[in-house]
């Protein structure tokens, strides 16, 4: 087995994990303030087209279906049967396809936006991926993604919060038989690429998108509150960010 399909394996495996309703996933965070968070950067007249590119088990592609044309594209077979599942269950409109980030099916400007939510990091090609997000787009690039390398590890987290998320771990192998943490190790071992604000922004301008908005503070806006209180008491601090791409028009490109 490849690297490629390794690496697929290890998110086909994570495919109940990621089910829209699993309550202990969506503990930290909640799906409809993601779903928002796009929302409020679109505009009535931008146009209604989305394609959700990682999209996983439809955590924000469910809730976008709402009000927008989605197109979910995901390379795990299983995750988009977890949200085959889910869509027929909760009776959305969205289409479902099974492709690779960096080979998109659809010709240019299929979509009025395209959205990433930490779906960047695992590509082994990025700049390969976002060229292709940035030949579908007609106006934007939502990414939303995290700057995992800025994570401080504090004297607090290690004295309490190290012991607060094992208990939580504990708890969550106890509720649903399965080890997350366990197998984001494992897939840490096959994802050599990295990320970051600044590699993200580079990778886009060479796609001739313009950086329009940059925002640190989304974390606060999606967190939940039992999630913030427990950052407080830990004292553990993750950093993302969402950052808005237009893609510039050029006449002259054939």
């Amino acid at each position: 087995m490849d690297k490629v399909e390794k690496v697929r394996e290890c998110w086909d495996n994570l495919a109940f994990e990621y089910d829209y309703k699993n309550s202990p996933k969506w503990f930290w965070t909640n799906p409809e303030a993601w779903a928002r968070e796009i929302d409020r950067r679109i505009s009535d007249s931008d146009g209604n087209k989305i394609l959700d590119v990682g999209c996983g088990a439809g955590v924000i592609s469910i809730p976008l279906s709402s009000r927008f044309a989605v197109t979910s594209l995901d390379f795990s077979s299983k995750m988009l049967l977890q949200l085959k599942s889910r869509k027929e269950d909760m009776e959305c409109e969205l289409e479902i396809i099974n492709a690779d980030a960096h080979q998109l099916p659809f010709k240019d400007e299929s979509f009025d936006f395209v959205v990433c939510r930490f779906a960047v990091w695992p590509l082994h090609e990025p700049q390969r991926a976002i060229s292709e997000m940035a030949r579908v787009a007609k106006k934007k690039i939502i990414i939303m993604e995290g700057d995992w390398h800025k994570t401080k590890i504090t004297l607090r987290h290690k004295i309490f919060g190290r012991p607060v998320y094992n208990f939580h771990f504990l708890l969550y192998k106890l509720r649903t038989g399965r080890e997350p943490k366990k197998q984001f190790e494992e897939m840490k071992k096959y994802h050599k690429s990295s990320t970051s604000l600044e590699k993200i922004k580079e990778w886009l301008k060479n796609c001739e998108v313009e950086i329009k908005e940059v925002d640190y503070s989304l974390k606060e806006r999606v967190s939940t509150k039992k999630s913030k209180f427990l950052r407080a008491i830990t004292g553990f601090e993750e950093e993302m960010f969402v950052l808005v791409g237009e893609v510039m028009k050029n006449e002259g490109k054939t």
